[in-house]
């Protein structure tokens, strides 16, 4: 399963744009689907079919969170959030952990033993410190 190359999952982050404020949640989502790959193997056409199972999330500052059965969502659902405490830059990086079936020839698909690491390319983050202004 391996080799035969899995996507990544895209990795969504809010608010977009690399900038967070210290202390207000950042929502972080994953998309991903099941996915169907045709190949062969010792000369026999094999279908699999991988599905997303877990997500896990590094947020570069020691803390992860995952792995959860829960993509996320977009804005306003935020079930999947983490919040920074110390300015600085981070990488946030995302796991999707695939497990996966067989077909050989069009027989009944069969379990393939274990699952499979993808992950998805890092998205930096900066968190600021923000200072709050009463304005009228």
């Amino acid at each position: 399963m391996r080799r035969v190359g899995l996507p990544p999952s895209t990795a969504s982050l809010q608010p977009a744009g690399g900038d967070v404020v210290l202390n207000i949640p950042v929502n972080v989502y994953a998309q991903a689907a099941p996915v169907t790959l045709d190949v062969q193997v010792l000369g026999f056409p094999v279908m699999i079919r991988a599905t997303p199972e877990t997500f896990t999330w590094t947020f570069g500052d020691g803390a992860s969170l995952g792995p959860t059965t829960d993509p996320g969502a977009a804005y306003p659902a935020m079930t999947t959030t983490h919040t920074y405490t110390r300015p600085g830059t981070y990488p946030v990086t995302l796991t999707t952990t695939y497990s996966a079936e067989f077909s050989v020839a069009g027989l009944p698909f069969e379990p393939v033993d274990g699952t499979v690491d993808v992950d998805s390319p890092a998205a930096t983050l900066t968190a600021h410190a923000g200072t709050t202004v009463l304005t009228r």
